[in-house]
């Protein structure tokens, strides 16, 4: 059983309503060797806004690495006033199980709109 998520990003800051591609390495802590968890869920969140942007959701075929897509629409701006806005993904293994793990993995929205 995976008991290590590395999580990767392209960049740390990005556009507003830009599209990207986390990609979620499953690990064993012990031998470091992939392994591929029984389910795999993720969240989108605002932390500047303190908000849900993308729920809980399933990642249909577990591996020992997956991709998923941040959609424009998870990193729009939530509010006109503020000129970077904080997203953060976490990513869930094993929910539900004693080998449950929990990752997460932060990135910073340029609002352009703002910057005007």
């Amino acid at each position: 059983m995976a008991d290590q998520i590395e999580i990767q990003i392209p960049n740390t800051l990005v556009n507003e309503e830009t599209t990207f591609t986390v990609t979620a390495y499953f690990r064993t802590r012990a031998t470091k060797t992939a392994s591929t968890p029984t389910t795999i869920h993720y969240k989108v969140v605002d932390i500047h806004n303190r908000s849900t942007i993308t729920d809980w959701t399933v990642v249909s075929t577990p591996a020992g690495n997956n991709d998923i897509v941040i959609t424009s629409a998870e990193n729009e701006i939530i509010d006109d006033s503020n000129l970077r806005e904080t997203k953060m993904i976490l990513i869930k293994i094993d929910s539900g199980l004693s080998t449950q793990v929990i990752e997460t993995k932060m990135w910073r929205v340029k609002n352009l709109e703002g910057i005007e």
